[in-house]
């Protein structure tokens, strides 16, 4: 029923031409922050392909150094940057595309997964999307002794099957991709204790500042949820940007430490596709997601 009601609401903004009047009118001078999380090659490629004919691609430094000099004027019109979540080991079959259209995607790592064989704790088998939703409403010490109890997991524990990038794979990928900190287990933040907040966020970039080198700029909030807490120790930690799950358009006015996303199905069609580059369809699943 969900993706038949995506399928009718894209439809209808399809043919309204809403598509359009939005990306050559309303947000031609403002930058969407695209937010995948393990897109298959295969449609992906056909989501930059578009991408390419209609809009052009900026990286997030771009994007973050324009804010801090409250000056747009070099920034294209139409201008995308594009941002993946988690560090799916997925995400290794996409670098040939990002080749292919000279991208350089931001993507938000969980590090303490980095070249385990550790897995998400949101993409356990056997626990439905009710319950994950319910367990990013308790404290992070009760979210996973819960899990522990009702499904034997734990985040330090190993799996036969990886889910995560290996450090092999960010090698090869460091040349194309600008690898940013999405906090080392996923937890969500406003639920943490500011121990556990400050470890997952200072520690995640330190390590991977030591994986790869060099210094992490960035951050993404997991699950996009945070307070005046988490900006905070963001801030005092180096950062210069953090990435939320707020749907909407950056501009010269955005904080940079608020900054706003587009979030895409991974799977998405191309009329869902078109749709969801709107921003509408989001909005209106988390309006009806927030009254049920």
């Amino acid at each position: 029923m969900r993706q038949f009601l995506k399928n009718v609401i894209a439809s209808v903004i399809y043919l309204s031409g809403m598509p359009f009047l939005i990306r050559e009118w309303l947000c031609r001078d403002k930058v969407a922050i695209l937010m995948y999380h393990d897109a298959e090659p295969v449609v992906f490629r056909k989501h930059l392909a578009y991408l390419a004919r209609h809009y052009t691609f900026i990286s997030l430094d771009r994007l973050v150094d324009a804010i801090y000099q409250s000056d747009f004027s070099q920034i294209p019109p139409k201008s995308v940057v594009m941002t993946i979540d988690d560090g799916h080991a997925g995400n290794f079959a996409l670098l040939p595309i990002f080749k292919e259209f000279g991208l350089r995607p931001t993507l938000y790592v969980c590090t303490q997964l980095i070249n385990t064989h550790r897995h998400f704790w949101f993409k356990i088998a056997g626990i439905s999307k009710k319950d994950k939703a319910q367990l990013k409403r308790i404290t992070n010490e009760e979210r996973l002794a819960q899990l522990k109890q009702d499904a034997a997991f734990e985040q330090e524990k190993e799996f036969l099957e990886r889910q995560a990038l290996n450090l092999a794979e960010l090698t090869a990928m460091a040349t194309h991709v600008d690898f940013q900190p999405h906090t080392q287990f996923h937890p969500i933040l406003p639920q943490c204790s500011a121990t556990e907040c400050e470890q997952e966020i200072l520690e995640s970039k330190r390590d991977l500042e030591r994986l790869l080198g060099g210094t992490c700029n960035h951050f993404s909030y997991p699950n996009g949820d945070y307070s005046a807490r988490e900006m905070a120790v963001v801030t005092a930690a180096g950062f210069r940007s953090a990435r939320t799950t707020e749907i909407g358009w950056n501009t010269v006015k955005t904080a940079p430490y608020r900054l706003k996303s587009i979030p895409m199905t991974d799977d998405a069609g191309f009329l869902l596709f078109r749709a969801e580059l709107t921003g509408i369809p989001q909005r209106l699943f988390r309006m009806f997601a927030s009254l049920i």
